[in-house]
């Protein structure tokens, strides 16, 4: 039997004729390749004892994995993003310091590590400042008195940004005696406003150094100076010491300069109680500048879990303001959250966009650690409106939500994990309405923080 053998350039023009189809007359444009996107939305995820920082498209729909996905990175206490630019890992390690690393986007879209990474001291607080990312927390000077008791002072880390470069300050005249009532304070939050840099003051109490100062003079309350050691962790004290602030019923802000922490004004209102989120040793910070620069002041009134009831505070958690510019609180603006959300207090906040502000809520009452703040609110600061946010899961299975929410287009994105068997997802709060809408499904075990990265060189 002969093999047919076929002529494709015969059979080829055959079938052009027959069809009437083919037009030699044009050469085909060949179709450009698709440019990768030099952006993307990041998300940091858990799944297991791992973390992974995930690309997505958009926010409002679809999914992402963990699962053999994204790139694996170590845990992290704050996830921090520098604008658009960059992400940053801070690590608190208590009482030693914590390997922090940073991450870019590629102009591929992919997430990679910047090659520096960074050993900062323990921090109790954090912000943006300028070029810096910068860390506090309240540490032991060189300063002794004569019985050898340590005066208190402020660690600072900055953390420059473009250059990745890092170094440490300790701000001696920053701790004892700030307020002039013989405490020593920490701070909570770190805010770059009107050209200045505005953080809230957290009276701490006596150290020994400040109960020994001036012959005891500071001391209101002598049977509340610890007569031994005792406590544990955030909440662990020596013998000599006050615990806890003796004035409860009042707020300060200090309005820096500069970032060099020097020459505060200090603004005092006793409409509310010291402003600053709390878990553990964490001071989250609750003084946000609305787009005027007007700043608001939040306190959740965590002096009213104290257990004496002498450094009680007796105010509800509430809102004061510092007009933009100004040098003292606006003496005409005070609200109550408690009034308006039904009695329960505040747990941390954020800003939105305009005069809006994210409230993370407690419905089961205040603590320390915050357990049971599983509730949002909208609050609109010129118009003194509070608003509870619908369309998020029932408060009763929400687990977490993600440490920071990523604002865009005037709404604000946050990670949402629950207990009813659902995976995570981000939920798109719309601050006019105060509406929640489930968007981007994440398959992992916890969602810490969502934003936005562009390739930079």
């Amino acid at each position: 039997m002969k093999k047919q053998r076929w002529n494709t350039g015969l059979t080829a023009l055959a079938a052009c004729t027959l069809l009437a189809a083919c037009d030699n007359s044009e050469t085909p444009v060949p179709t450009p390749p698709v440019k990768p996107s030099d952006e993307s939305y990041v998300i940091s995820a858990a799944a297991g004892e791992a973390n992974y920082l995930l690309t997505a498209e958009s926010l409002e729909n679809g999914s992402v994995t963990a699962q053999h996905n994204g790139l694996e990175t170590a845990t992290g206490t704050v996830w921090l993003f520098y604008g658009n630019q960059y992400l940053y890992r801070l690590q608190y390690n208590q009482g030693s310091q914590g390997v922090t690393t940073s991450y870019r986007i590629d102009p591929n879209g992919n997430v990679v590590a910047r090659p520096k990474e960074y050993n900062i001291t323990r921090f109790t607080t954090y912000g943006i400042f300028g070029e810096y990312i910068i860390t506090c927390s309240s540490v032991d000077t060189d300063t002794q008195d004569a019985e050898g008791n340590i005066a208190k002072g402020l660690g600072l880390n900055y953390l420059h940004v473009q250059n990745e470069t890092t170094r440490s300050a300790t701000v001696a005249g920053g701790g004892e005696n700030f307020l002039g009532n013989g405490e020593y304070v920490t701070f909570a939050g770190i805010l770059e406003a009107n050209g200045k840099l505005y953080t809230a003051v957290i009276p701490m109490g006596l150290s020994k150094y400040g109960v020994k100062a001036e012959n005891g003079k500071y001391v209101k309350y002598p049977d509340l100076v610890k007569t031994e050691d005792g406590g544990s962790g955030s909440g662990a004290y020596e013998k000599g010491e006050l615990q806890g602030t003796q004035y409860p019923d009042e707020a300060w802000v200090a309005i820096y300069p500069d970032d060099t922490f020097t020459n505060p004004t200090l603004v005092r209102s006793d409409r509310i109680s010291y402003a600053c989120g709390r878990n553990r040793s964490q001071y989250y910070q609750t003084i946000w500048a609305a787009d005027n620069g007007d700043v608001y002041v939040f306190s959740p009134s965590y002096a009213k879990i104290q257990s004496d009831e002498r450094q009680q505070t007796k105010l509800p958690s509430g809102v004061a303001r510092i007009r933009a510019g100004a040098a003292e609180f606006d003496a005409a603006y005070h609200f109550d959250i408690e009034a308006a959300s039904g009695g329960q207090p505040l747990f941390r906040c954020w800003h939105i966009t305009d005069d809006y502000f994210l409230l993370q809520m407690y419905n089961q009452g205040l603590n320390a650690r915050g357990e049971g703040a599983t509730k949002m609110a909208v609050f609109r600061g010129e118009s003194k409106t509070f608003k509870y946010v619908t369309g998020l899961p029932d408060p009763d299975v929400i687990s977490s939500f993600g440490s920071y929410p990523y604002n865009e287009s005037g709404a604000a994105y946050i990670g949402v994990v629950t207990t009813d068997g659902s995976q995570p997802a981000i939920y798109r709060i719309d601050p006019s309405t105060a509406v929640a809408t489930r968007g981007l499904t994440v398959n992992a075990g916890s969602v810490s923080a969502v934003g936005k990265l562009k390739s930079v060189e």
